[in-house]
């Protein structure tokens, strides 16, 4: 296996600290949710989890949109992921990507998605650990939250 990328990221202070990447490009003071006690604003780890993987997953559907030459006008990635406590206390997570796709039928577009979720390296990584569901959603251009074509990047 080839290595790719390798980045490394420091976190001091846990869910109410700070994050930054050995770059300096990233750079996040961090605070728990409300709905976790937190009391000041900003990101939180699933927030930025959440993020992190819906780009991935968008540039895998993007991706197969290139290889195989879909005639895609326009695509965008929404990510809803929640966080559970079980029976043991244990925390879990589930995540839900809504793709939202215009110029394609919607049986290429579940199968683009469907597609998408064996390619990407997020989804990969936490097989057996994070629920993972996903629908494709088929709007038109003038409504789409991003309206550049798939293929422009």
């Amino acid at each position: 296996m080839d290595l790719i990328y390798k980045t490394r990221v420091f976190s001091q202070g846990g869910r109410n600290g700070r994050v930054q990447s050995e770059d300096g490009t990233l750079k996040l003071d961090l605070a728990a949710p409300p709905e976790m006690g937190g009391k000041k604003p900003g990101s939180n780890p699933e927030q930025l989890f959440a993020a992190a993987w819906a780009a991935c997953f968008e540039n895998s559907v993007r991706h197969i949109v290139r290889a195989d030459r879909l005639p895609v006008k326009g695509c965008m990635v929404e990510a809803e992921l929640s966080l559970f406590k079980n029976f043991e206390e244990a925390y879990r997570m589930a995540i839900r990507f809504t793709t939202v796709l215009h110029g394609i039928d919607q049986p290429t577009a579940d199968s683009l998605v469907e597609r998408a979720l064996k390619v990407c390296p997020y989804t990969d990584a936490t097989k057996n650990n994070v629920t993972v569901s996903a629908v494709a959603v088929l709007e038109a251009p003038a409504t789409a939250w991003n309206r550049e074509t798939c293929d422009d990047q």
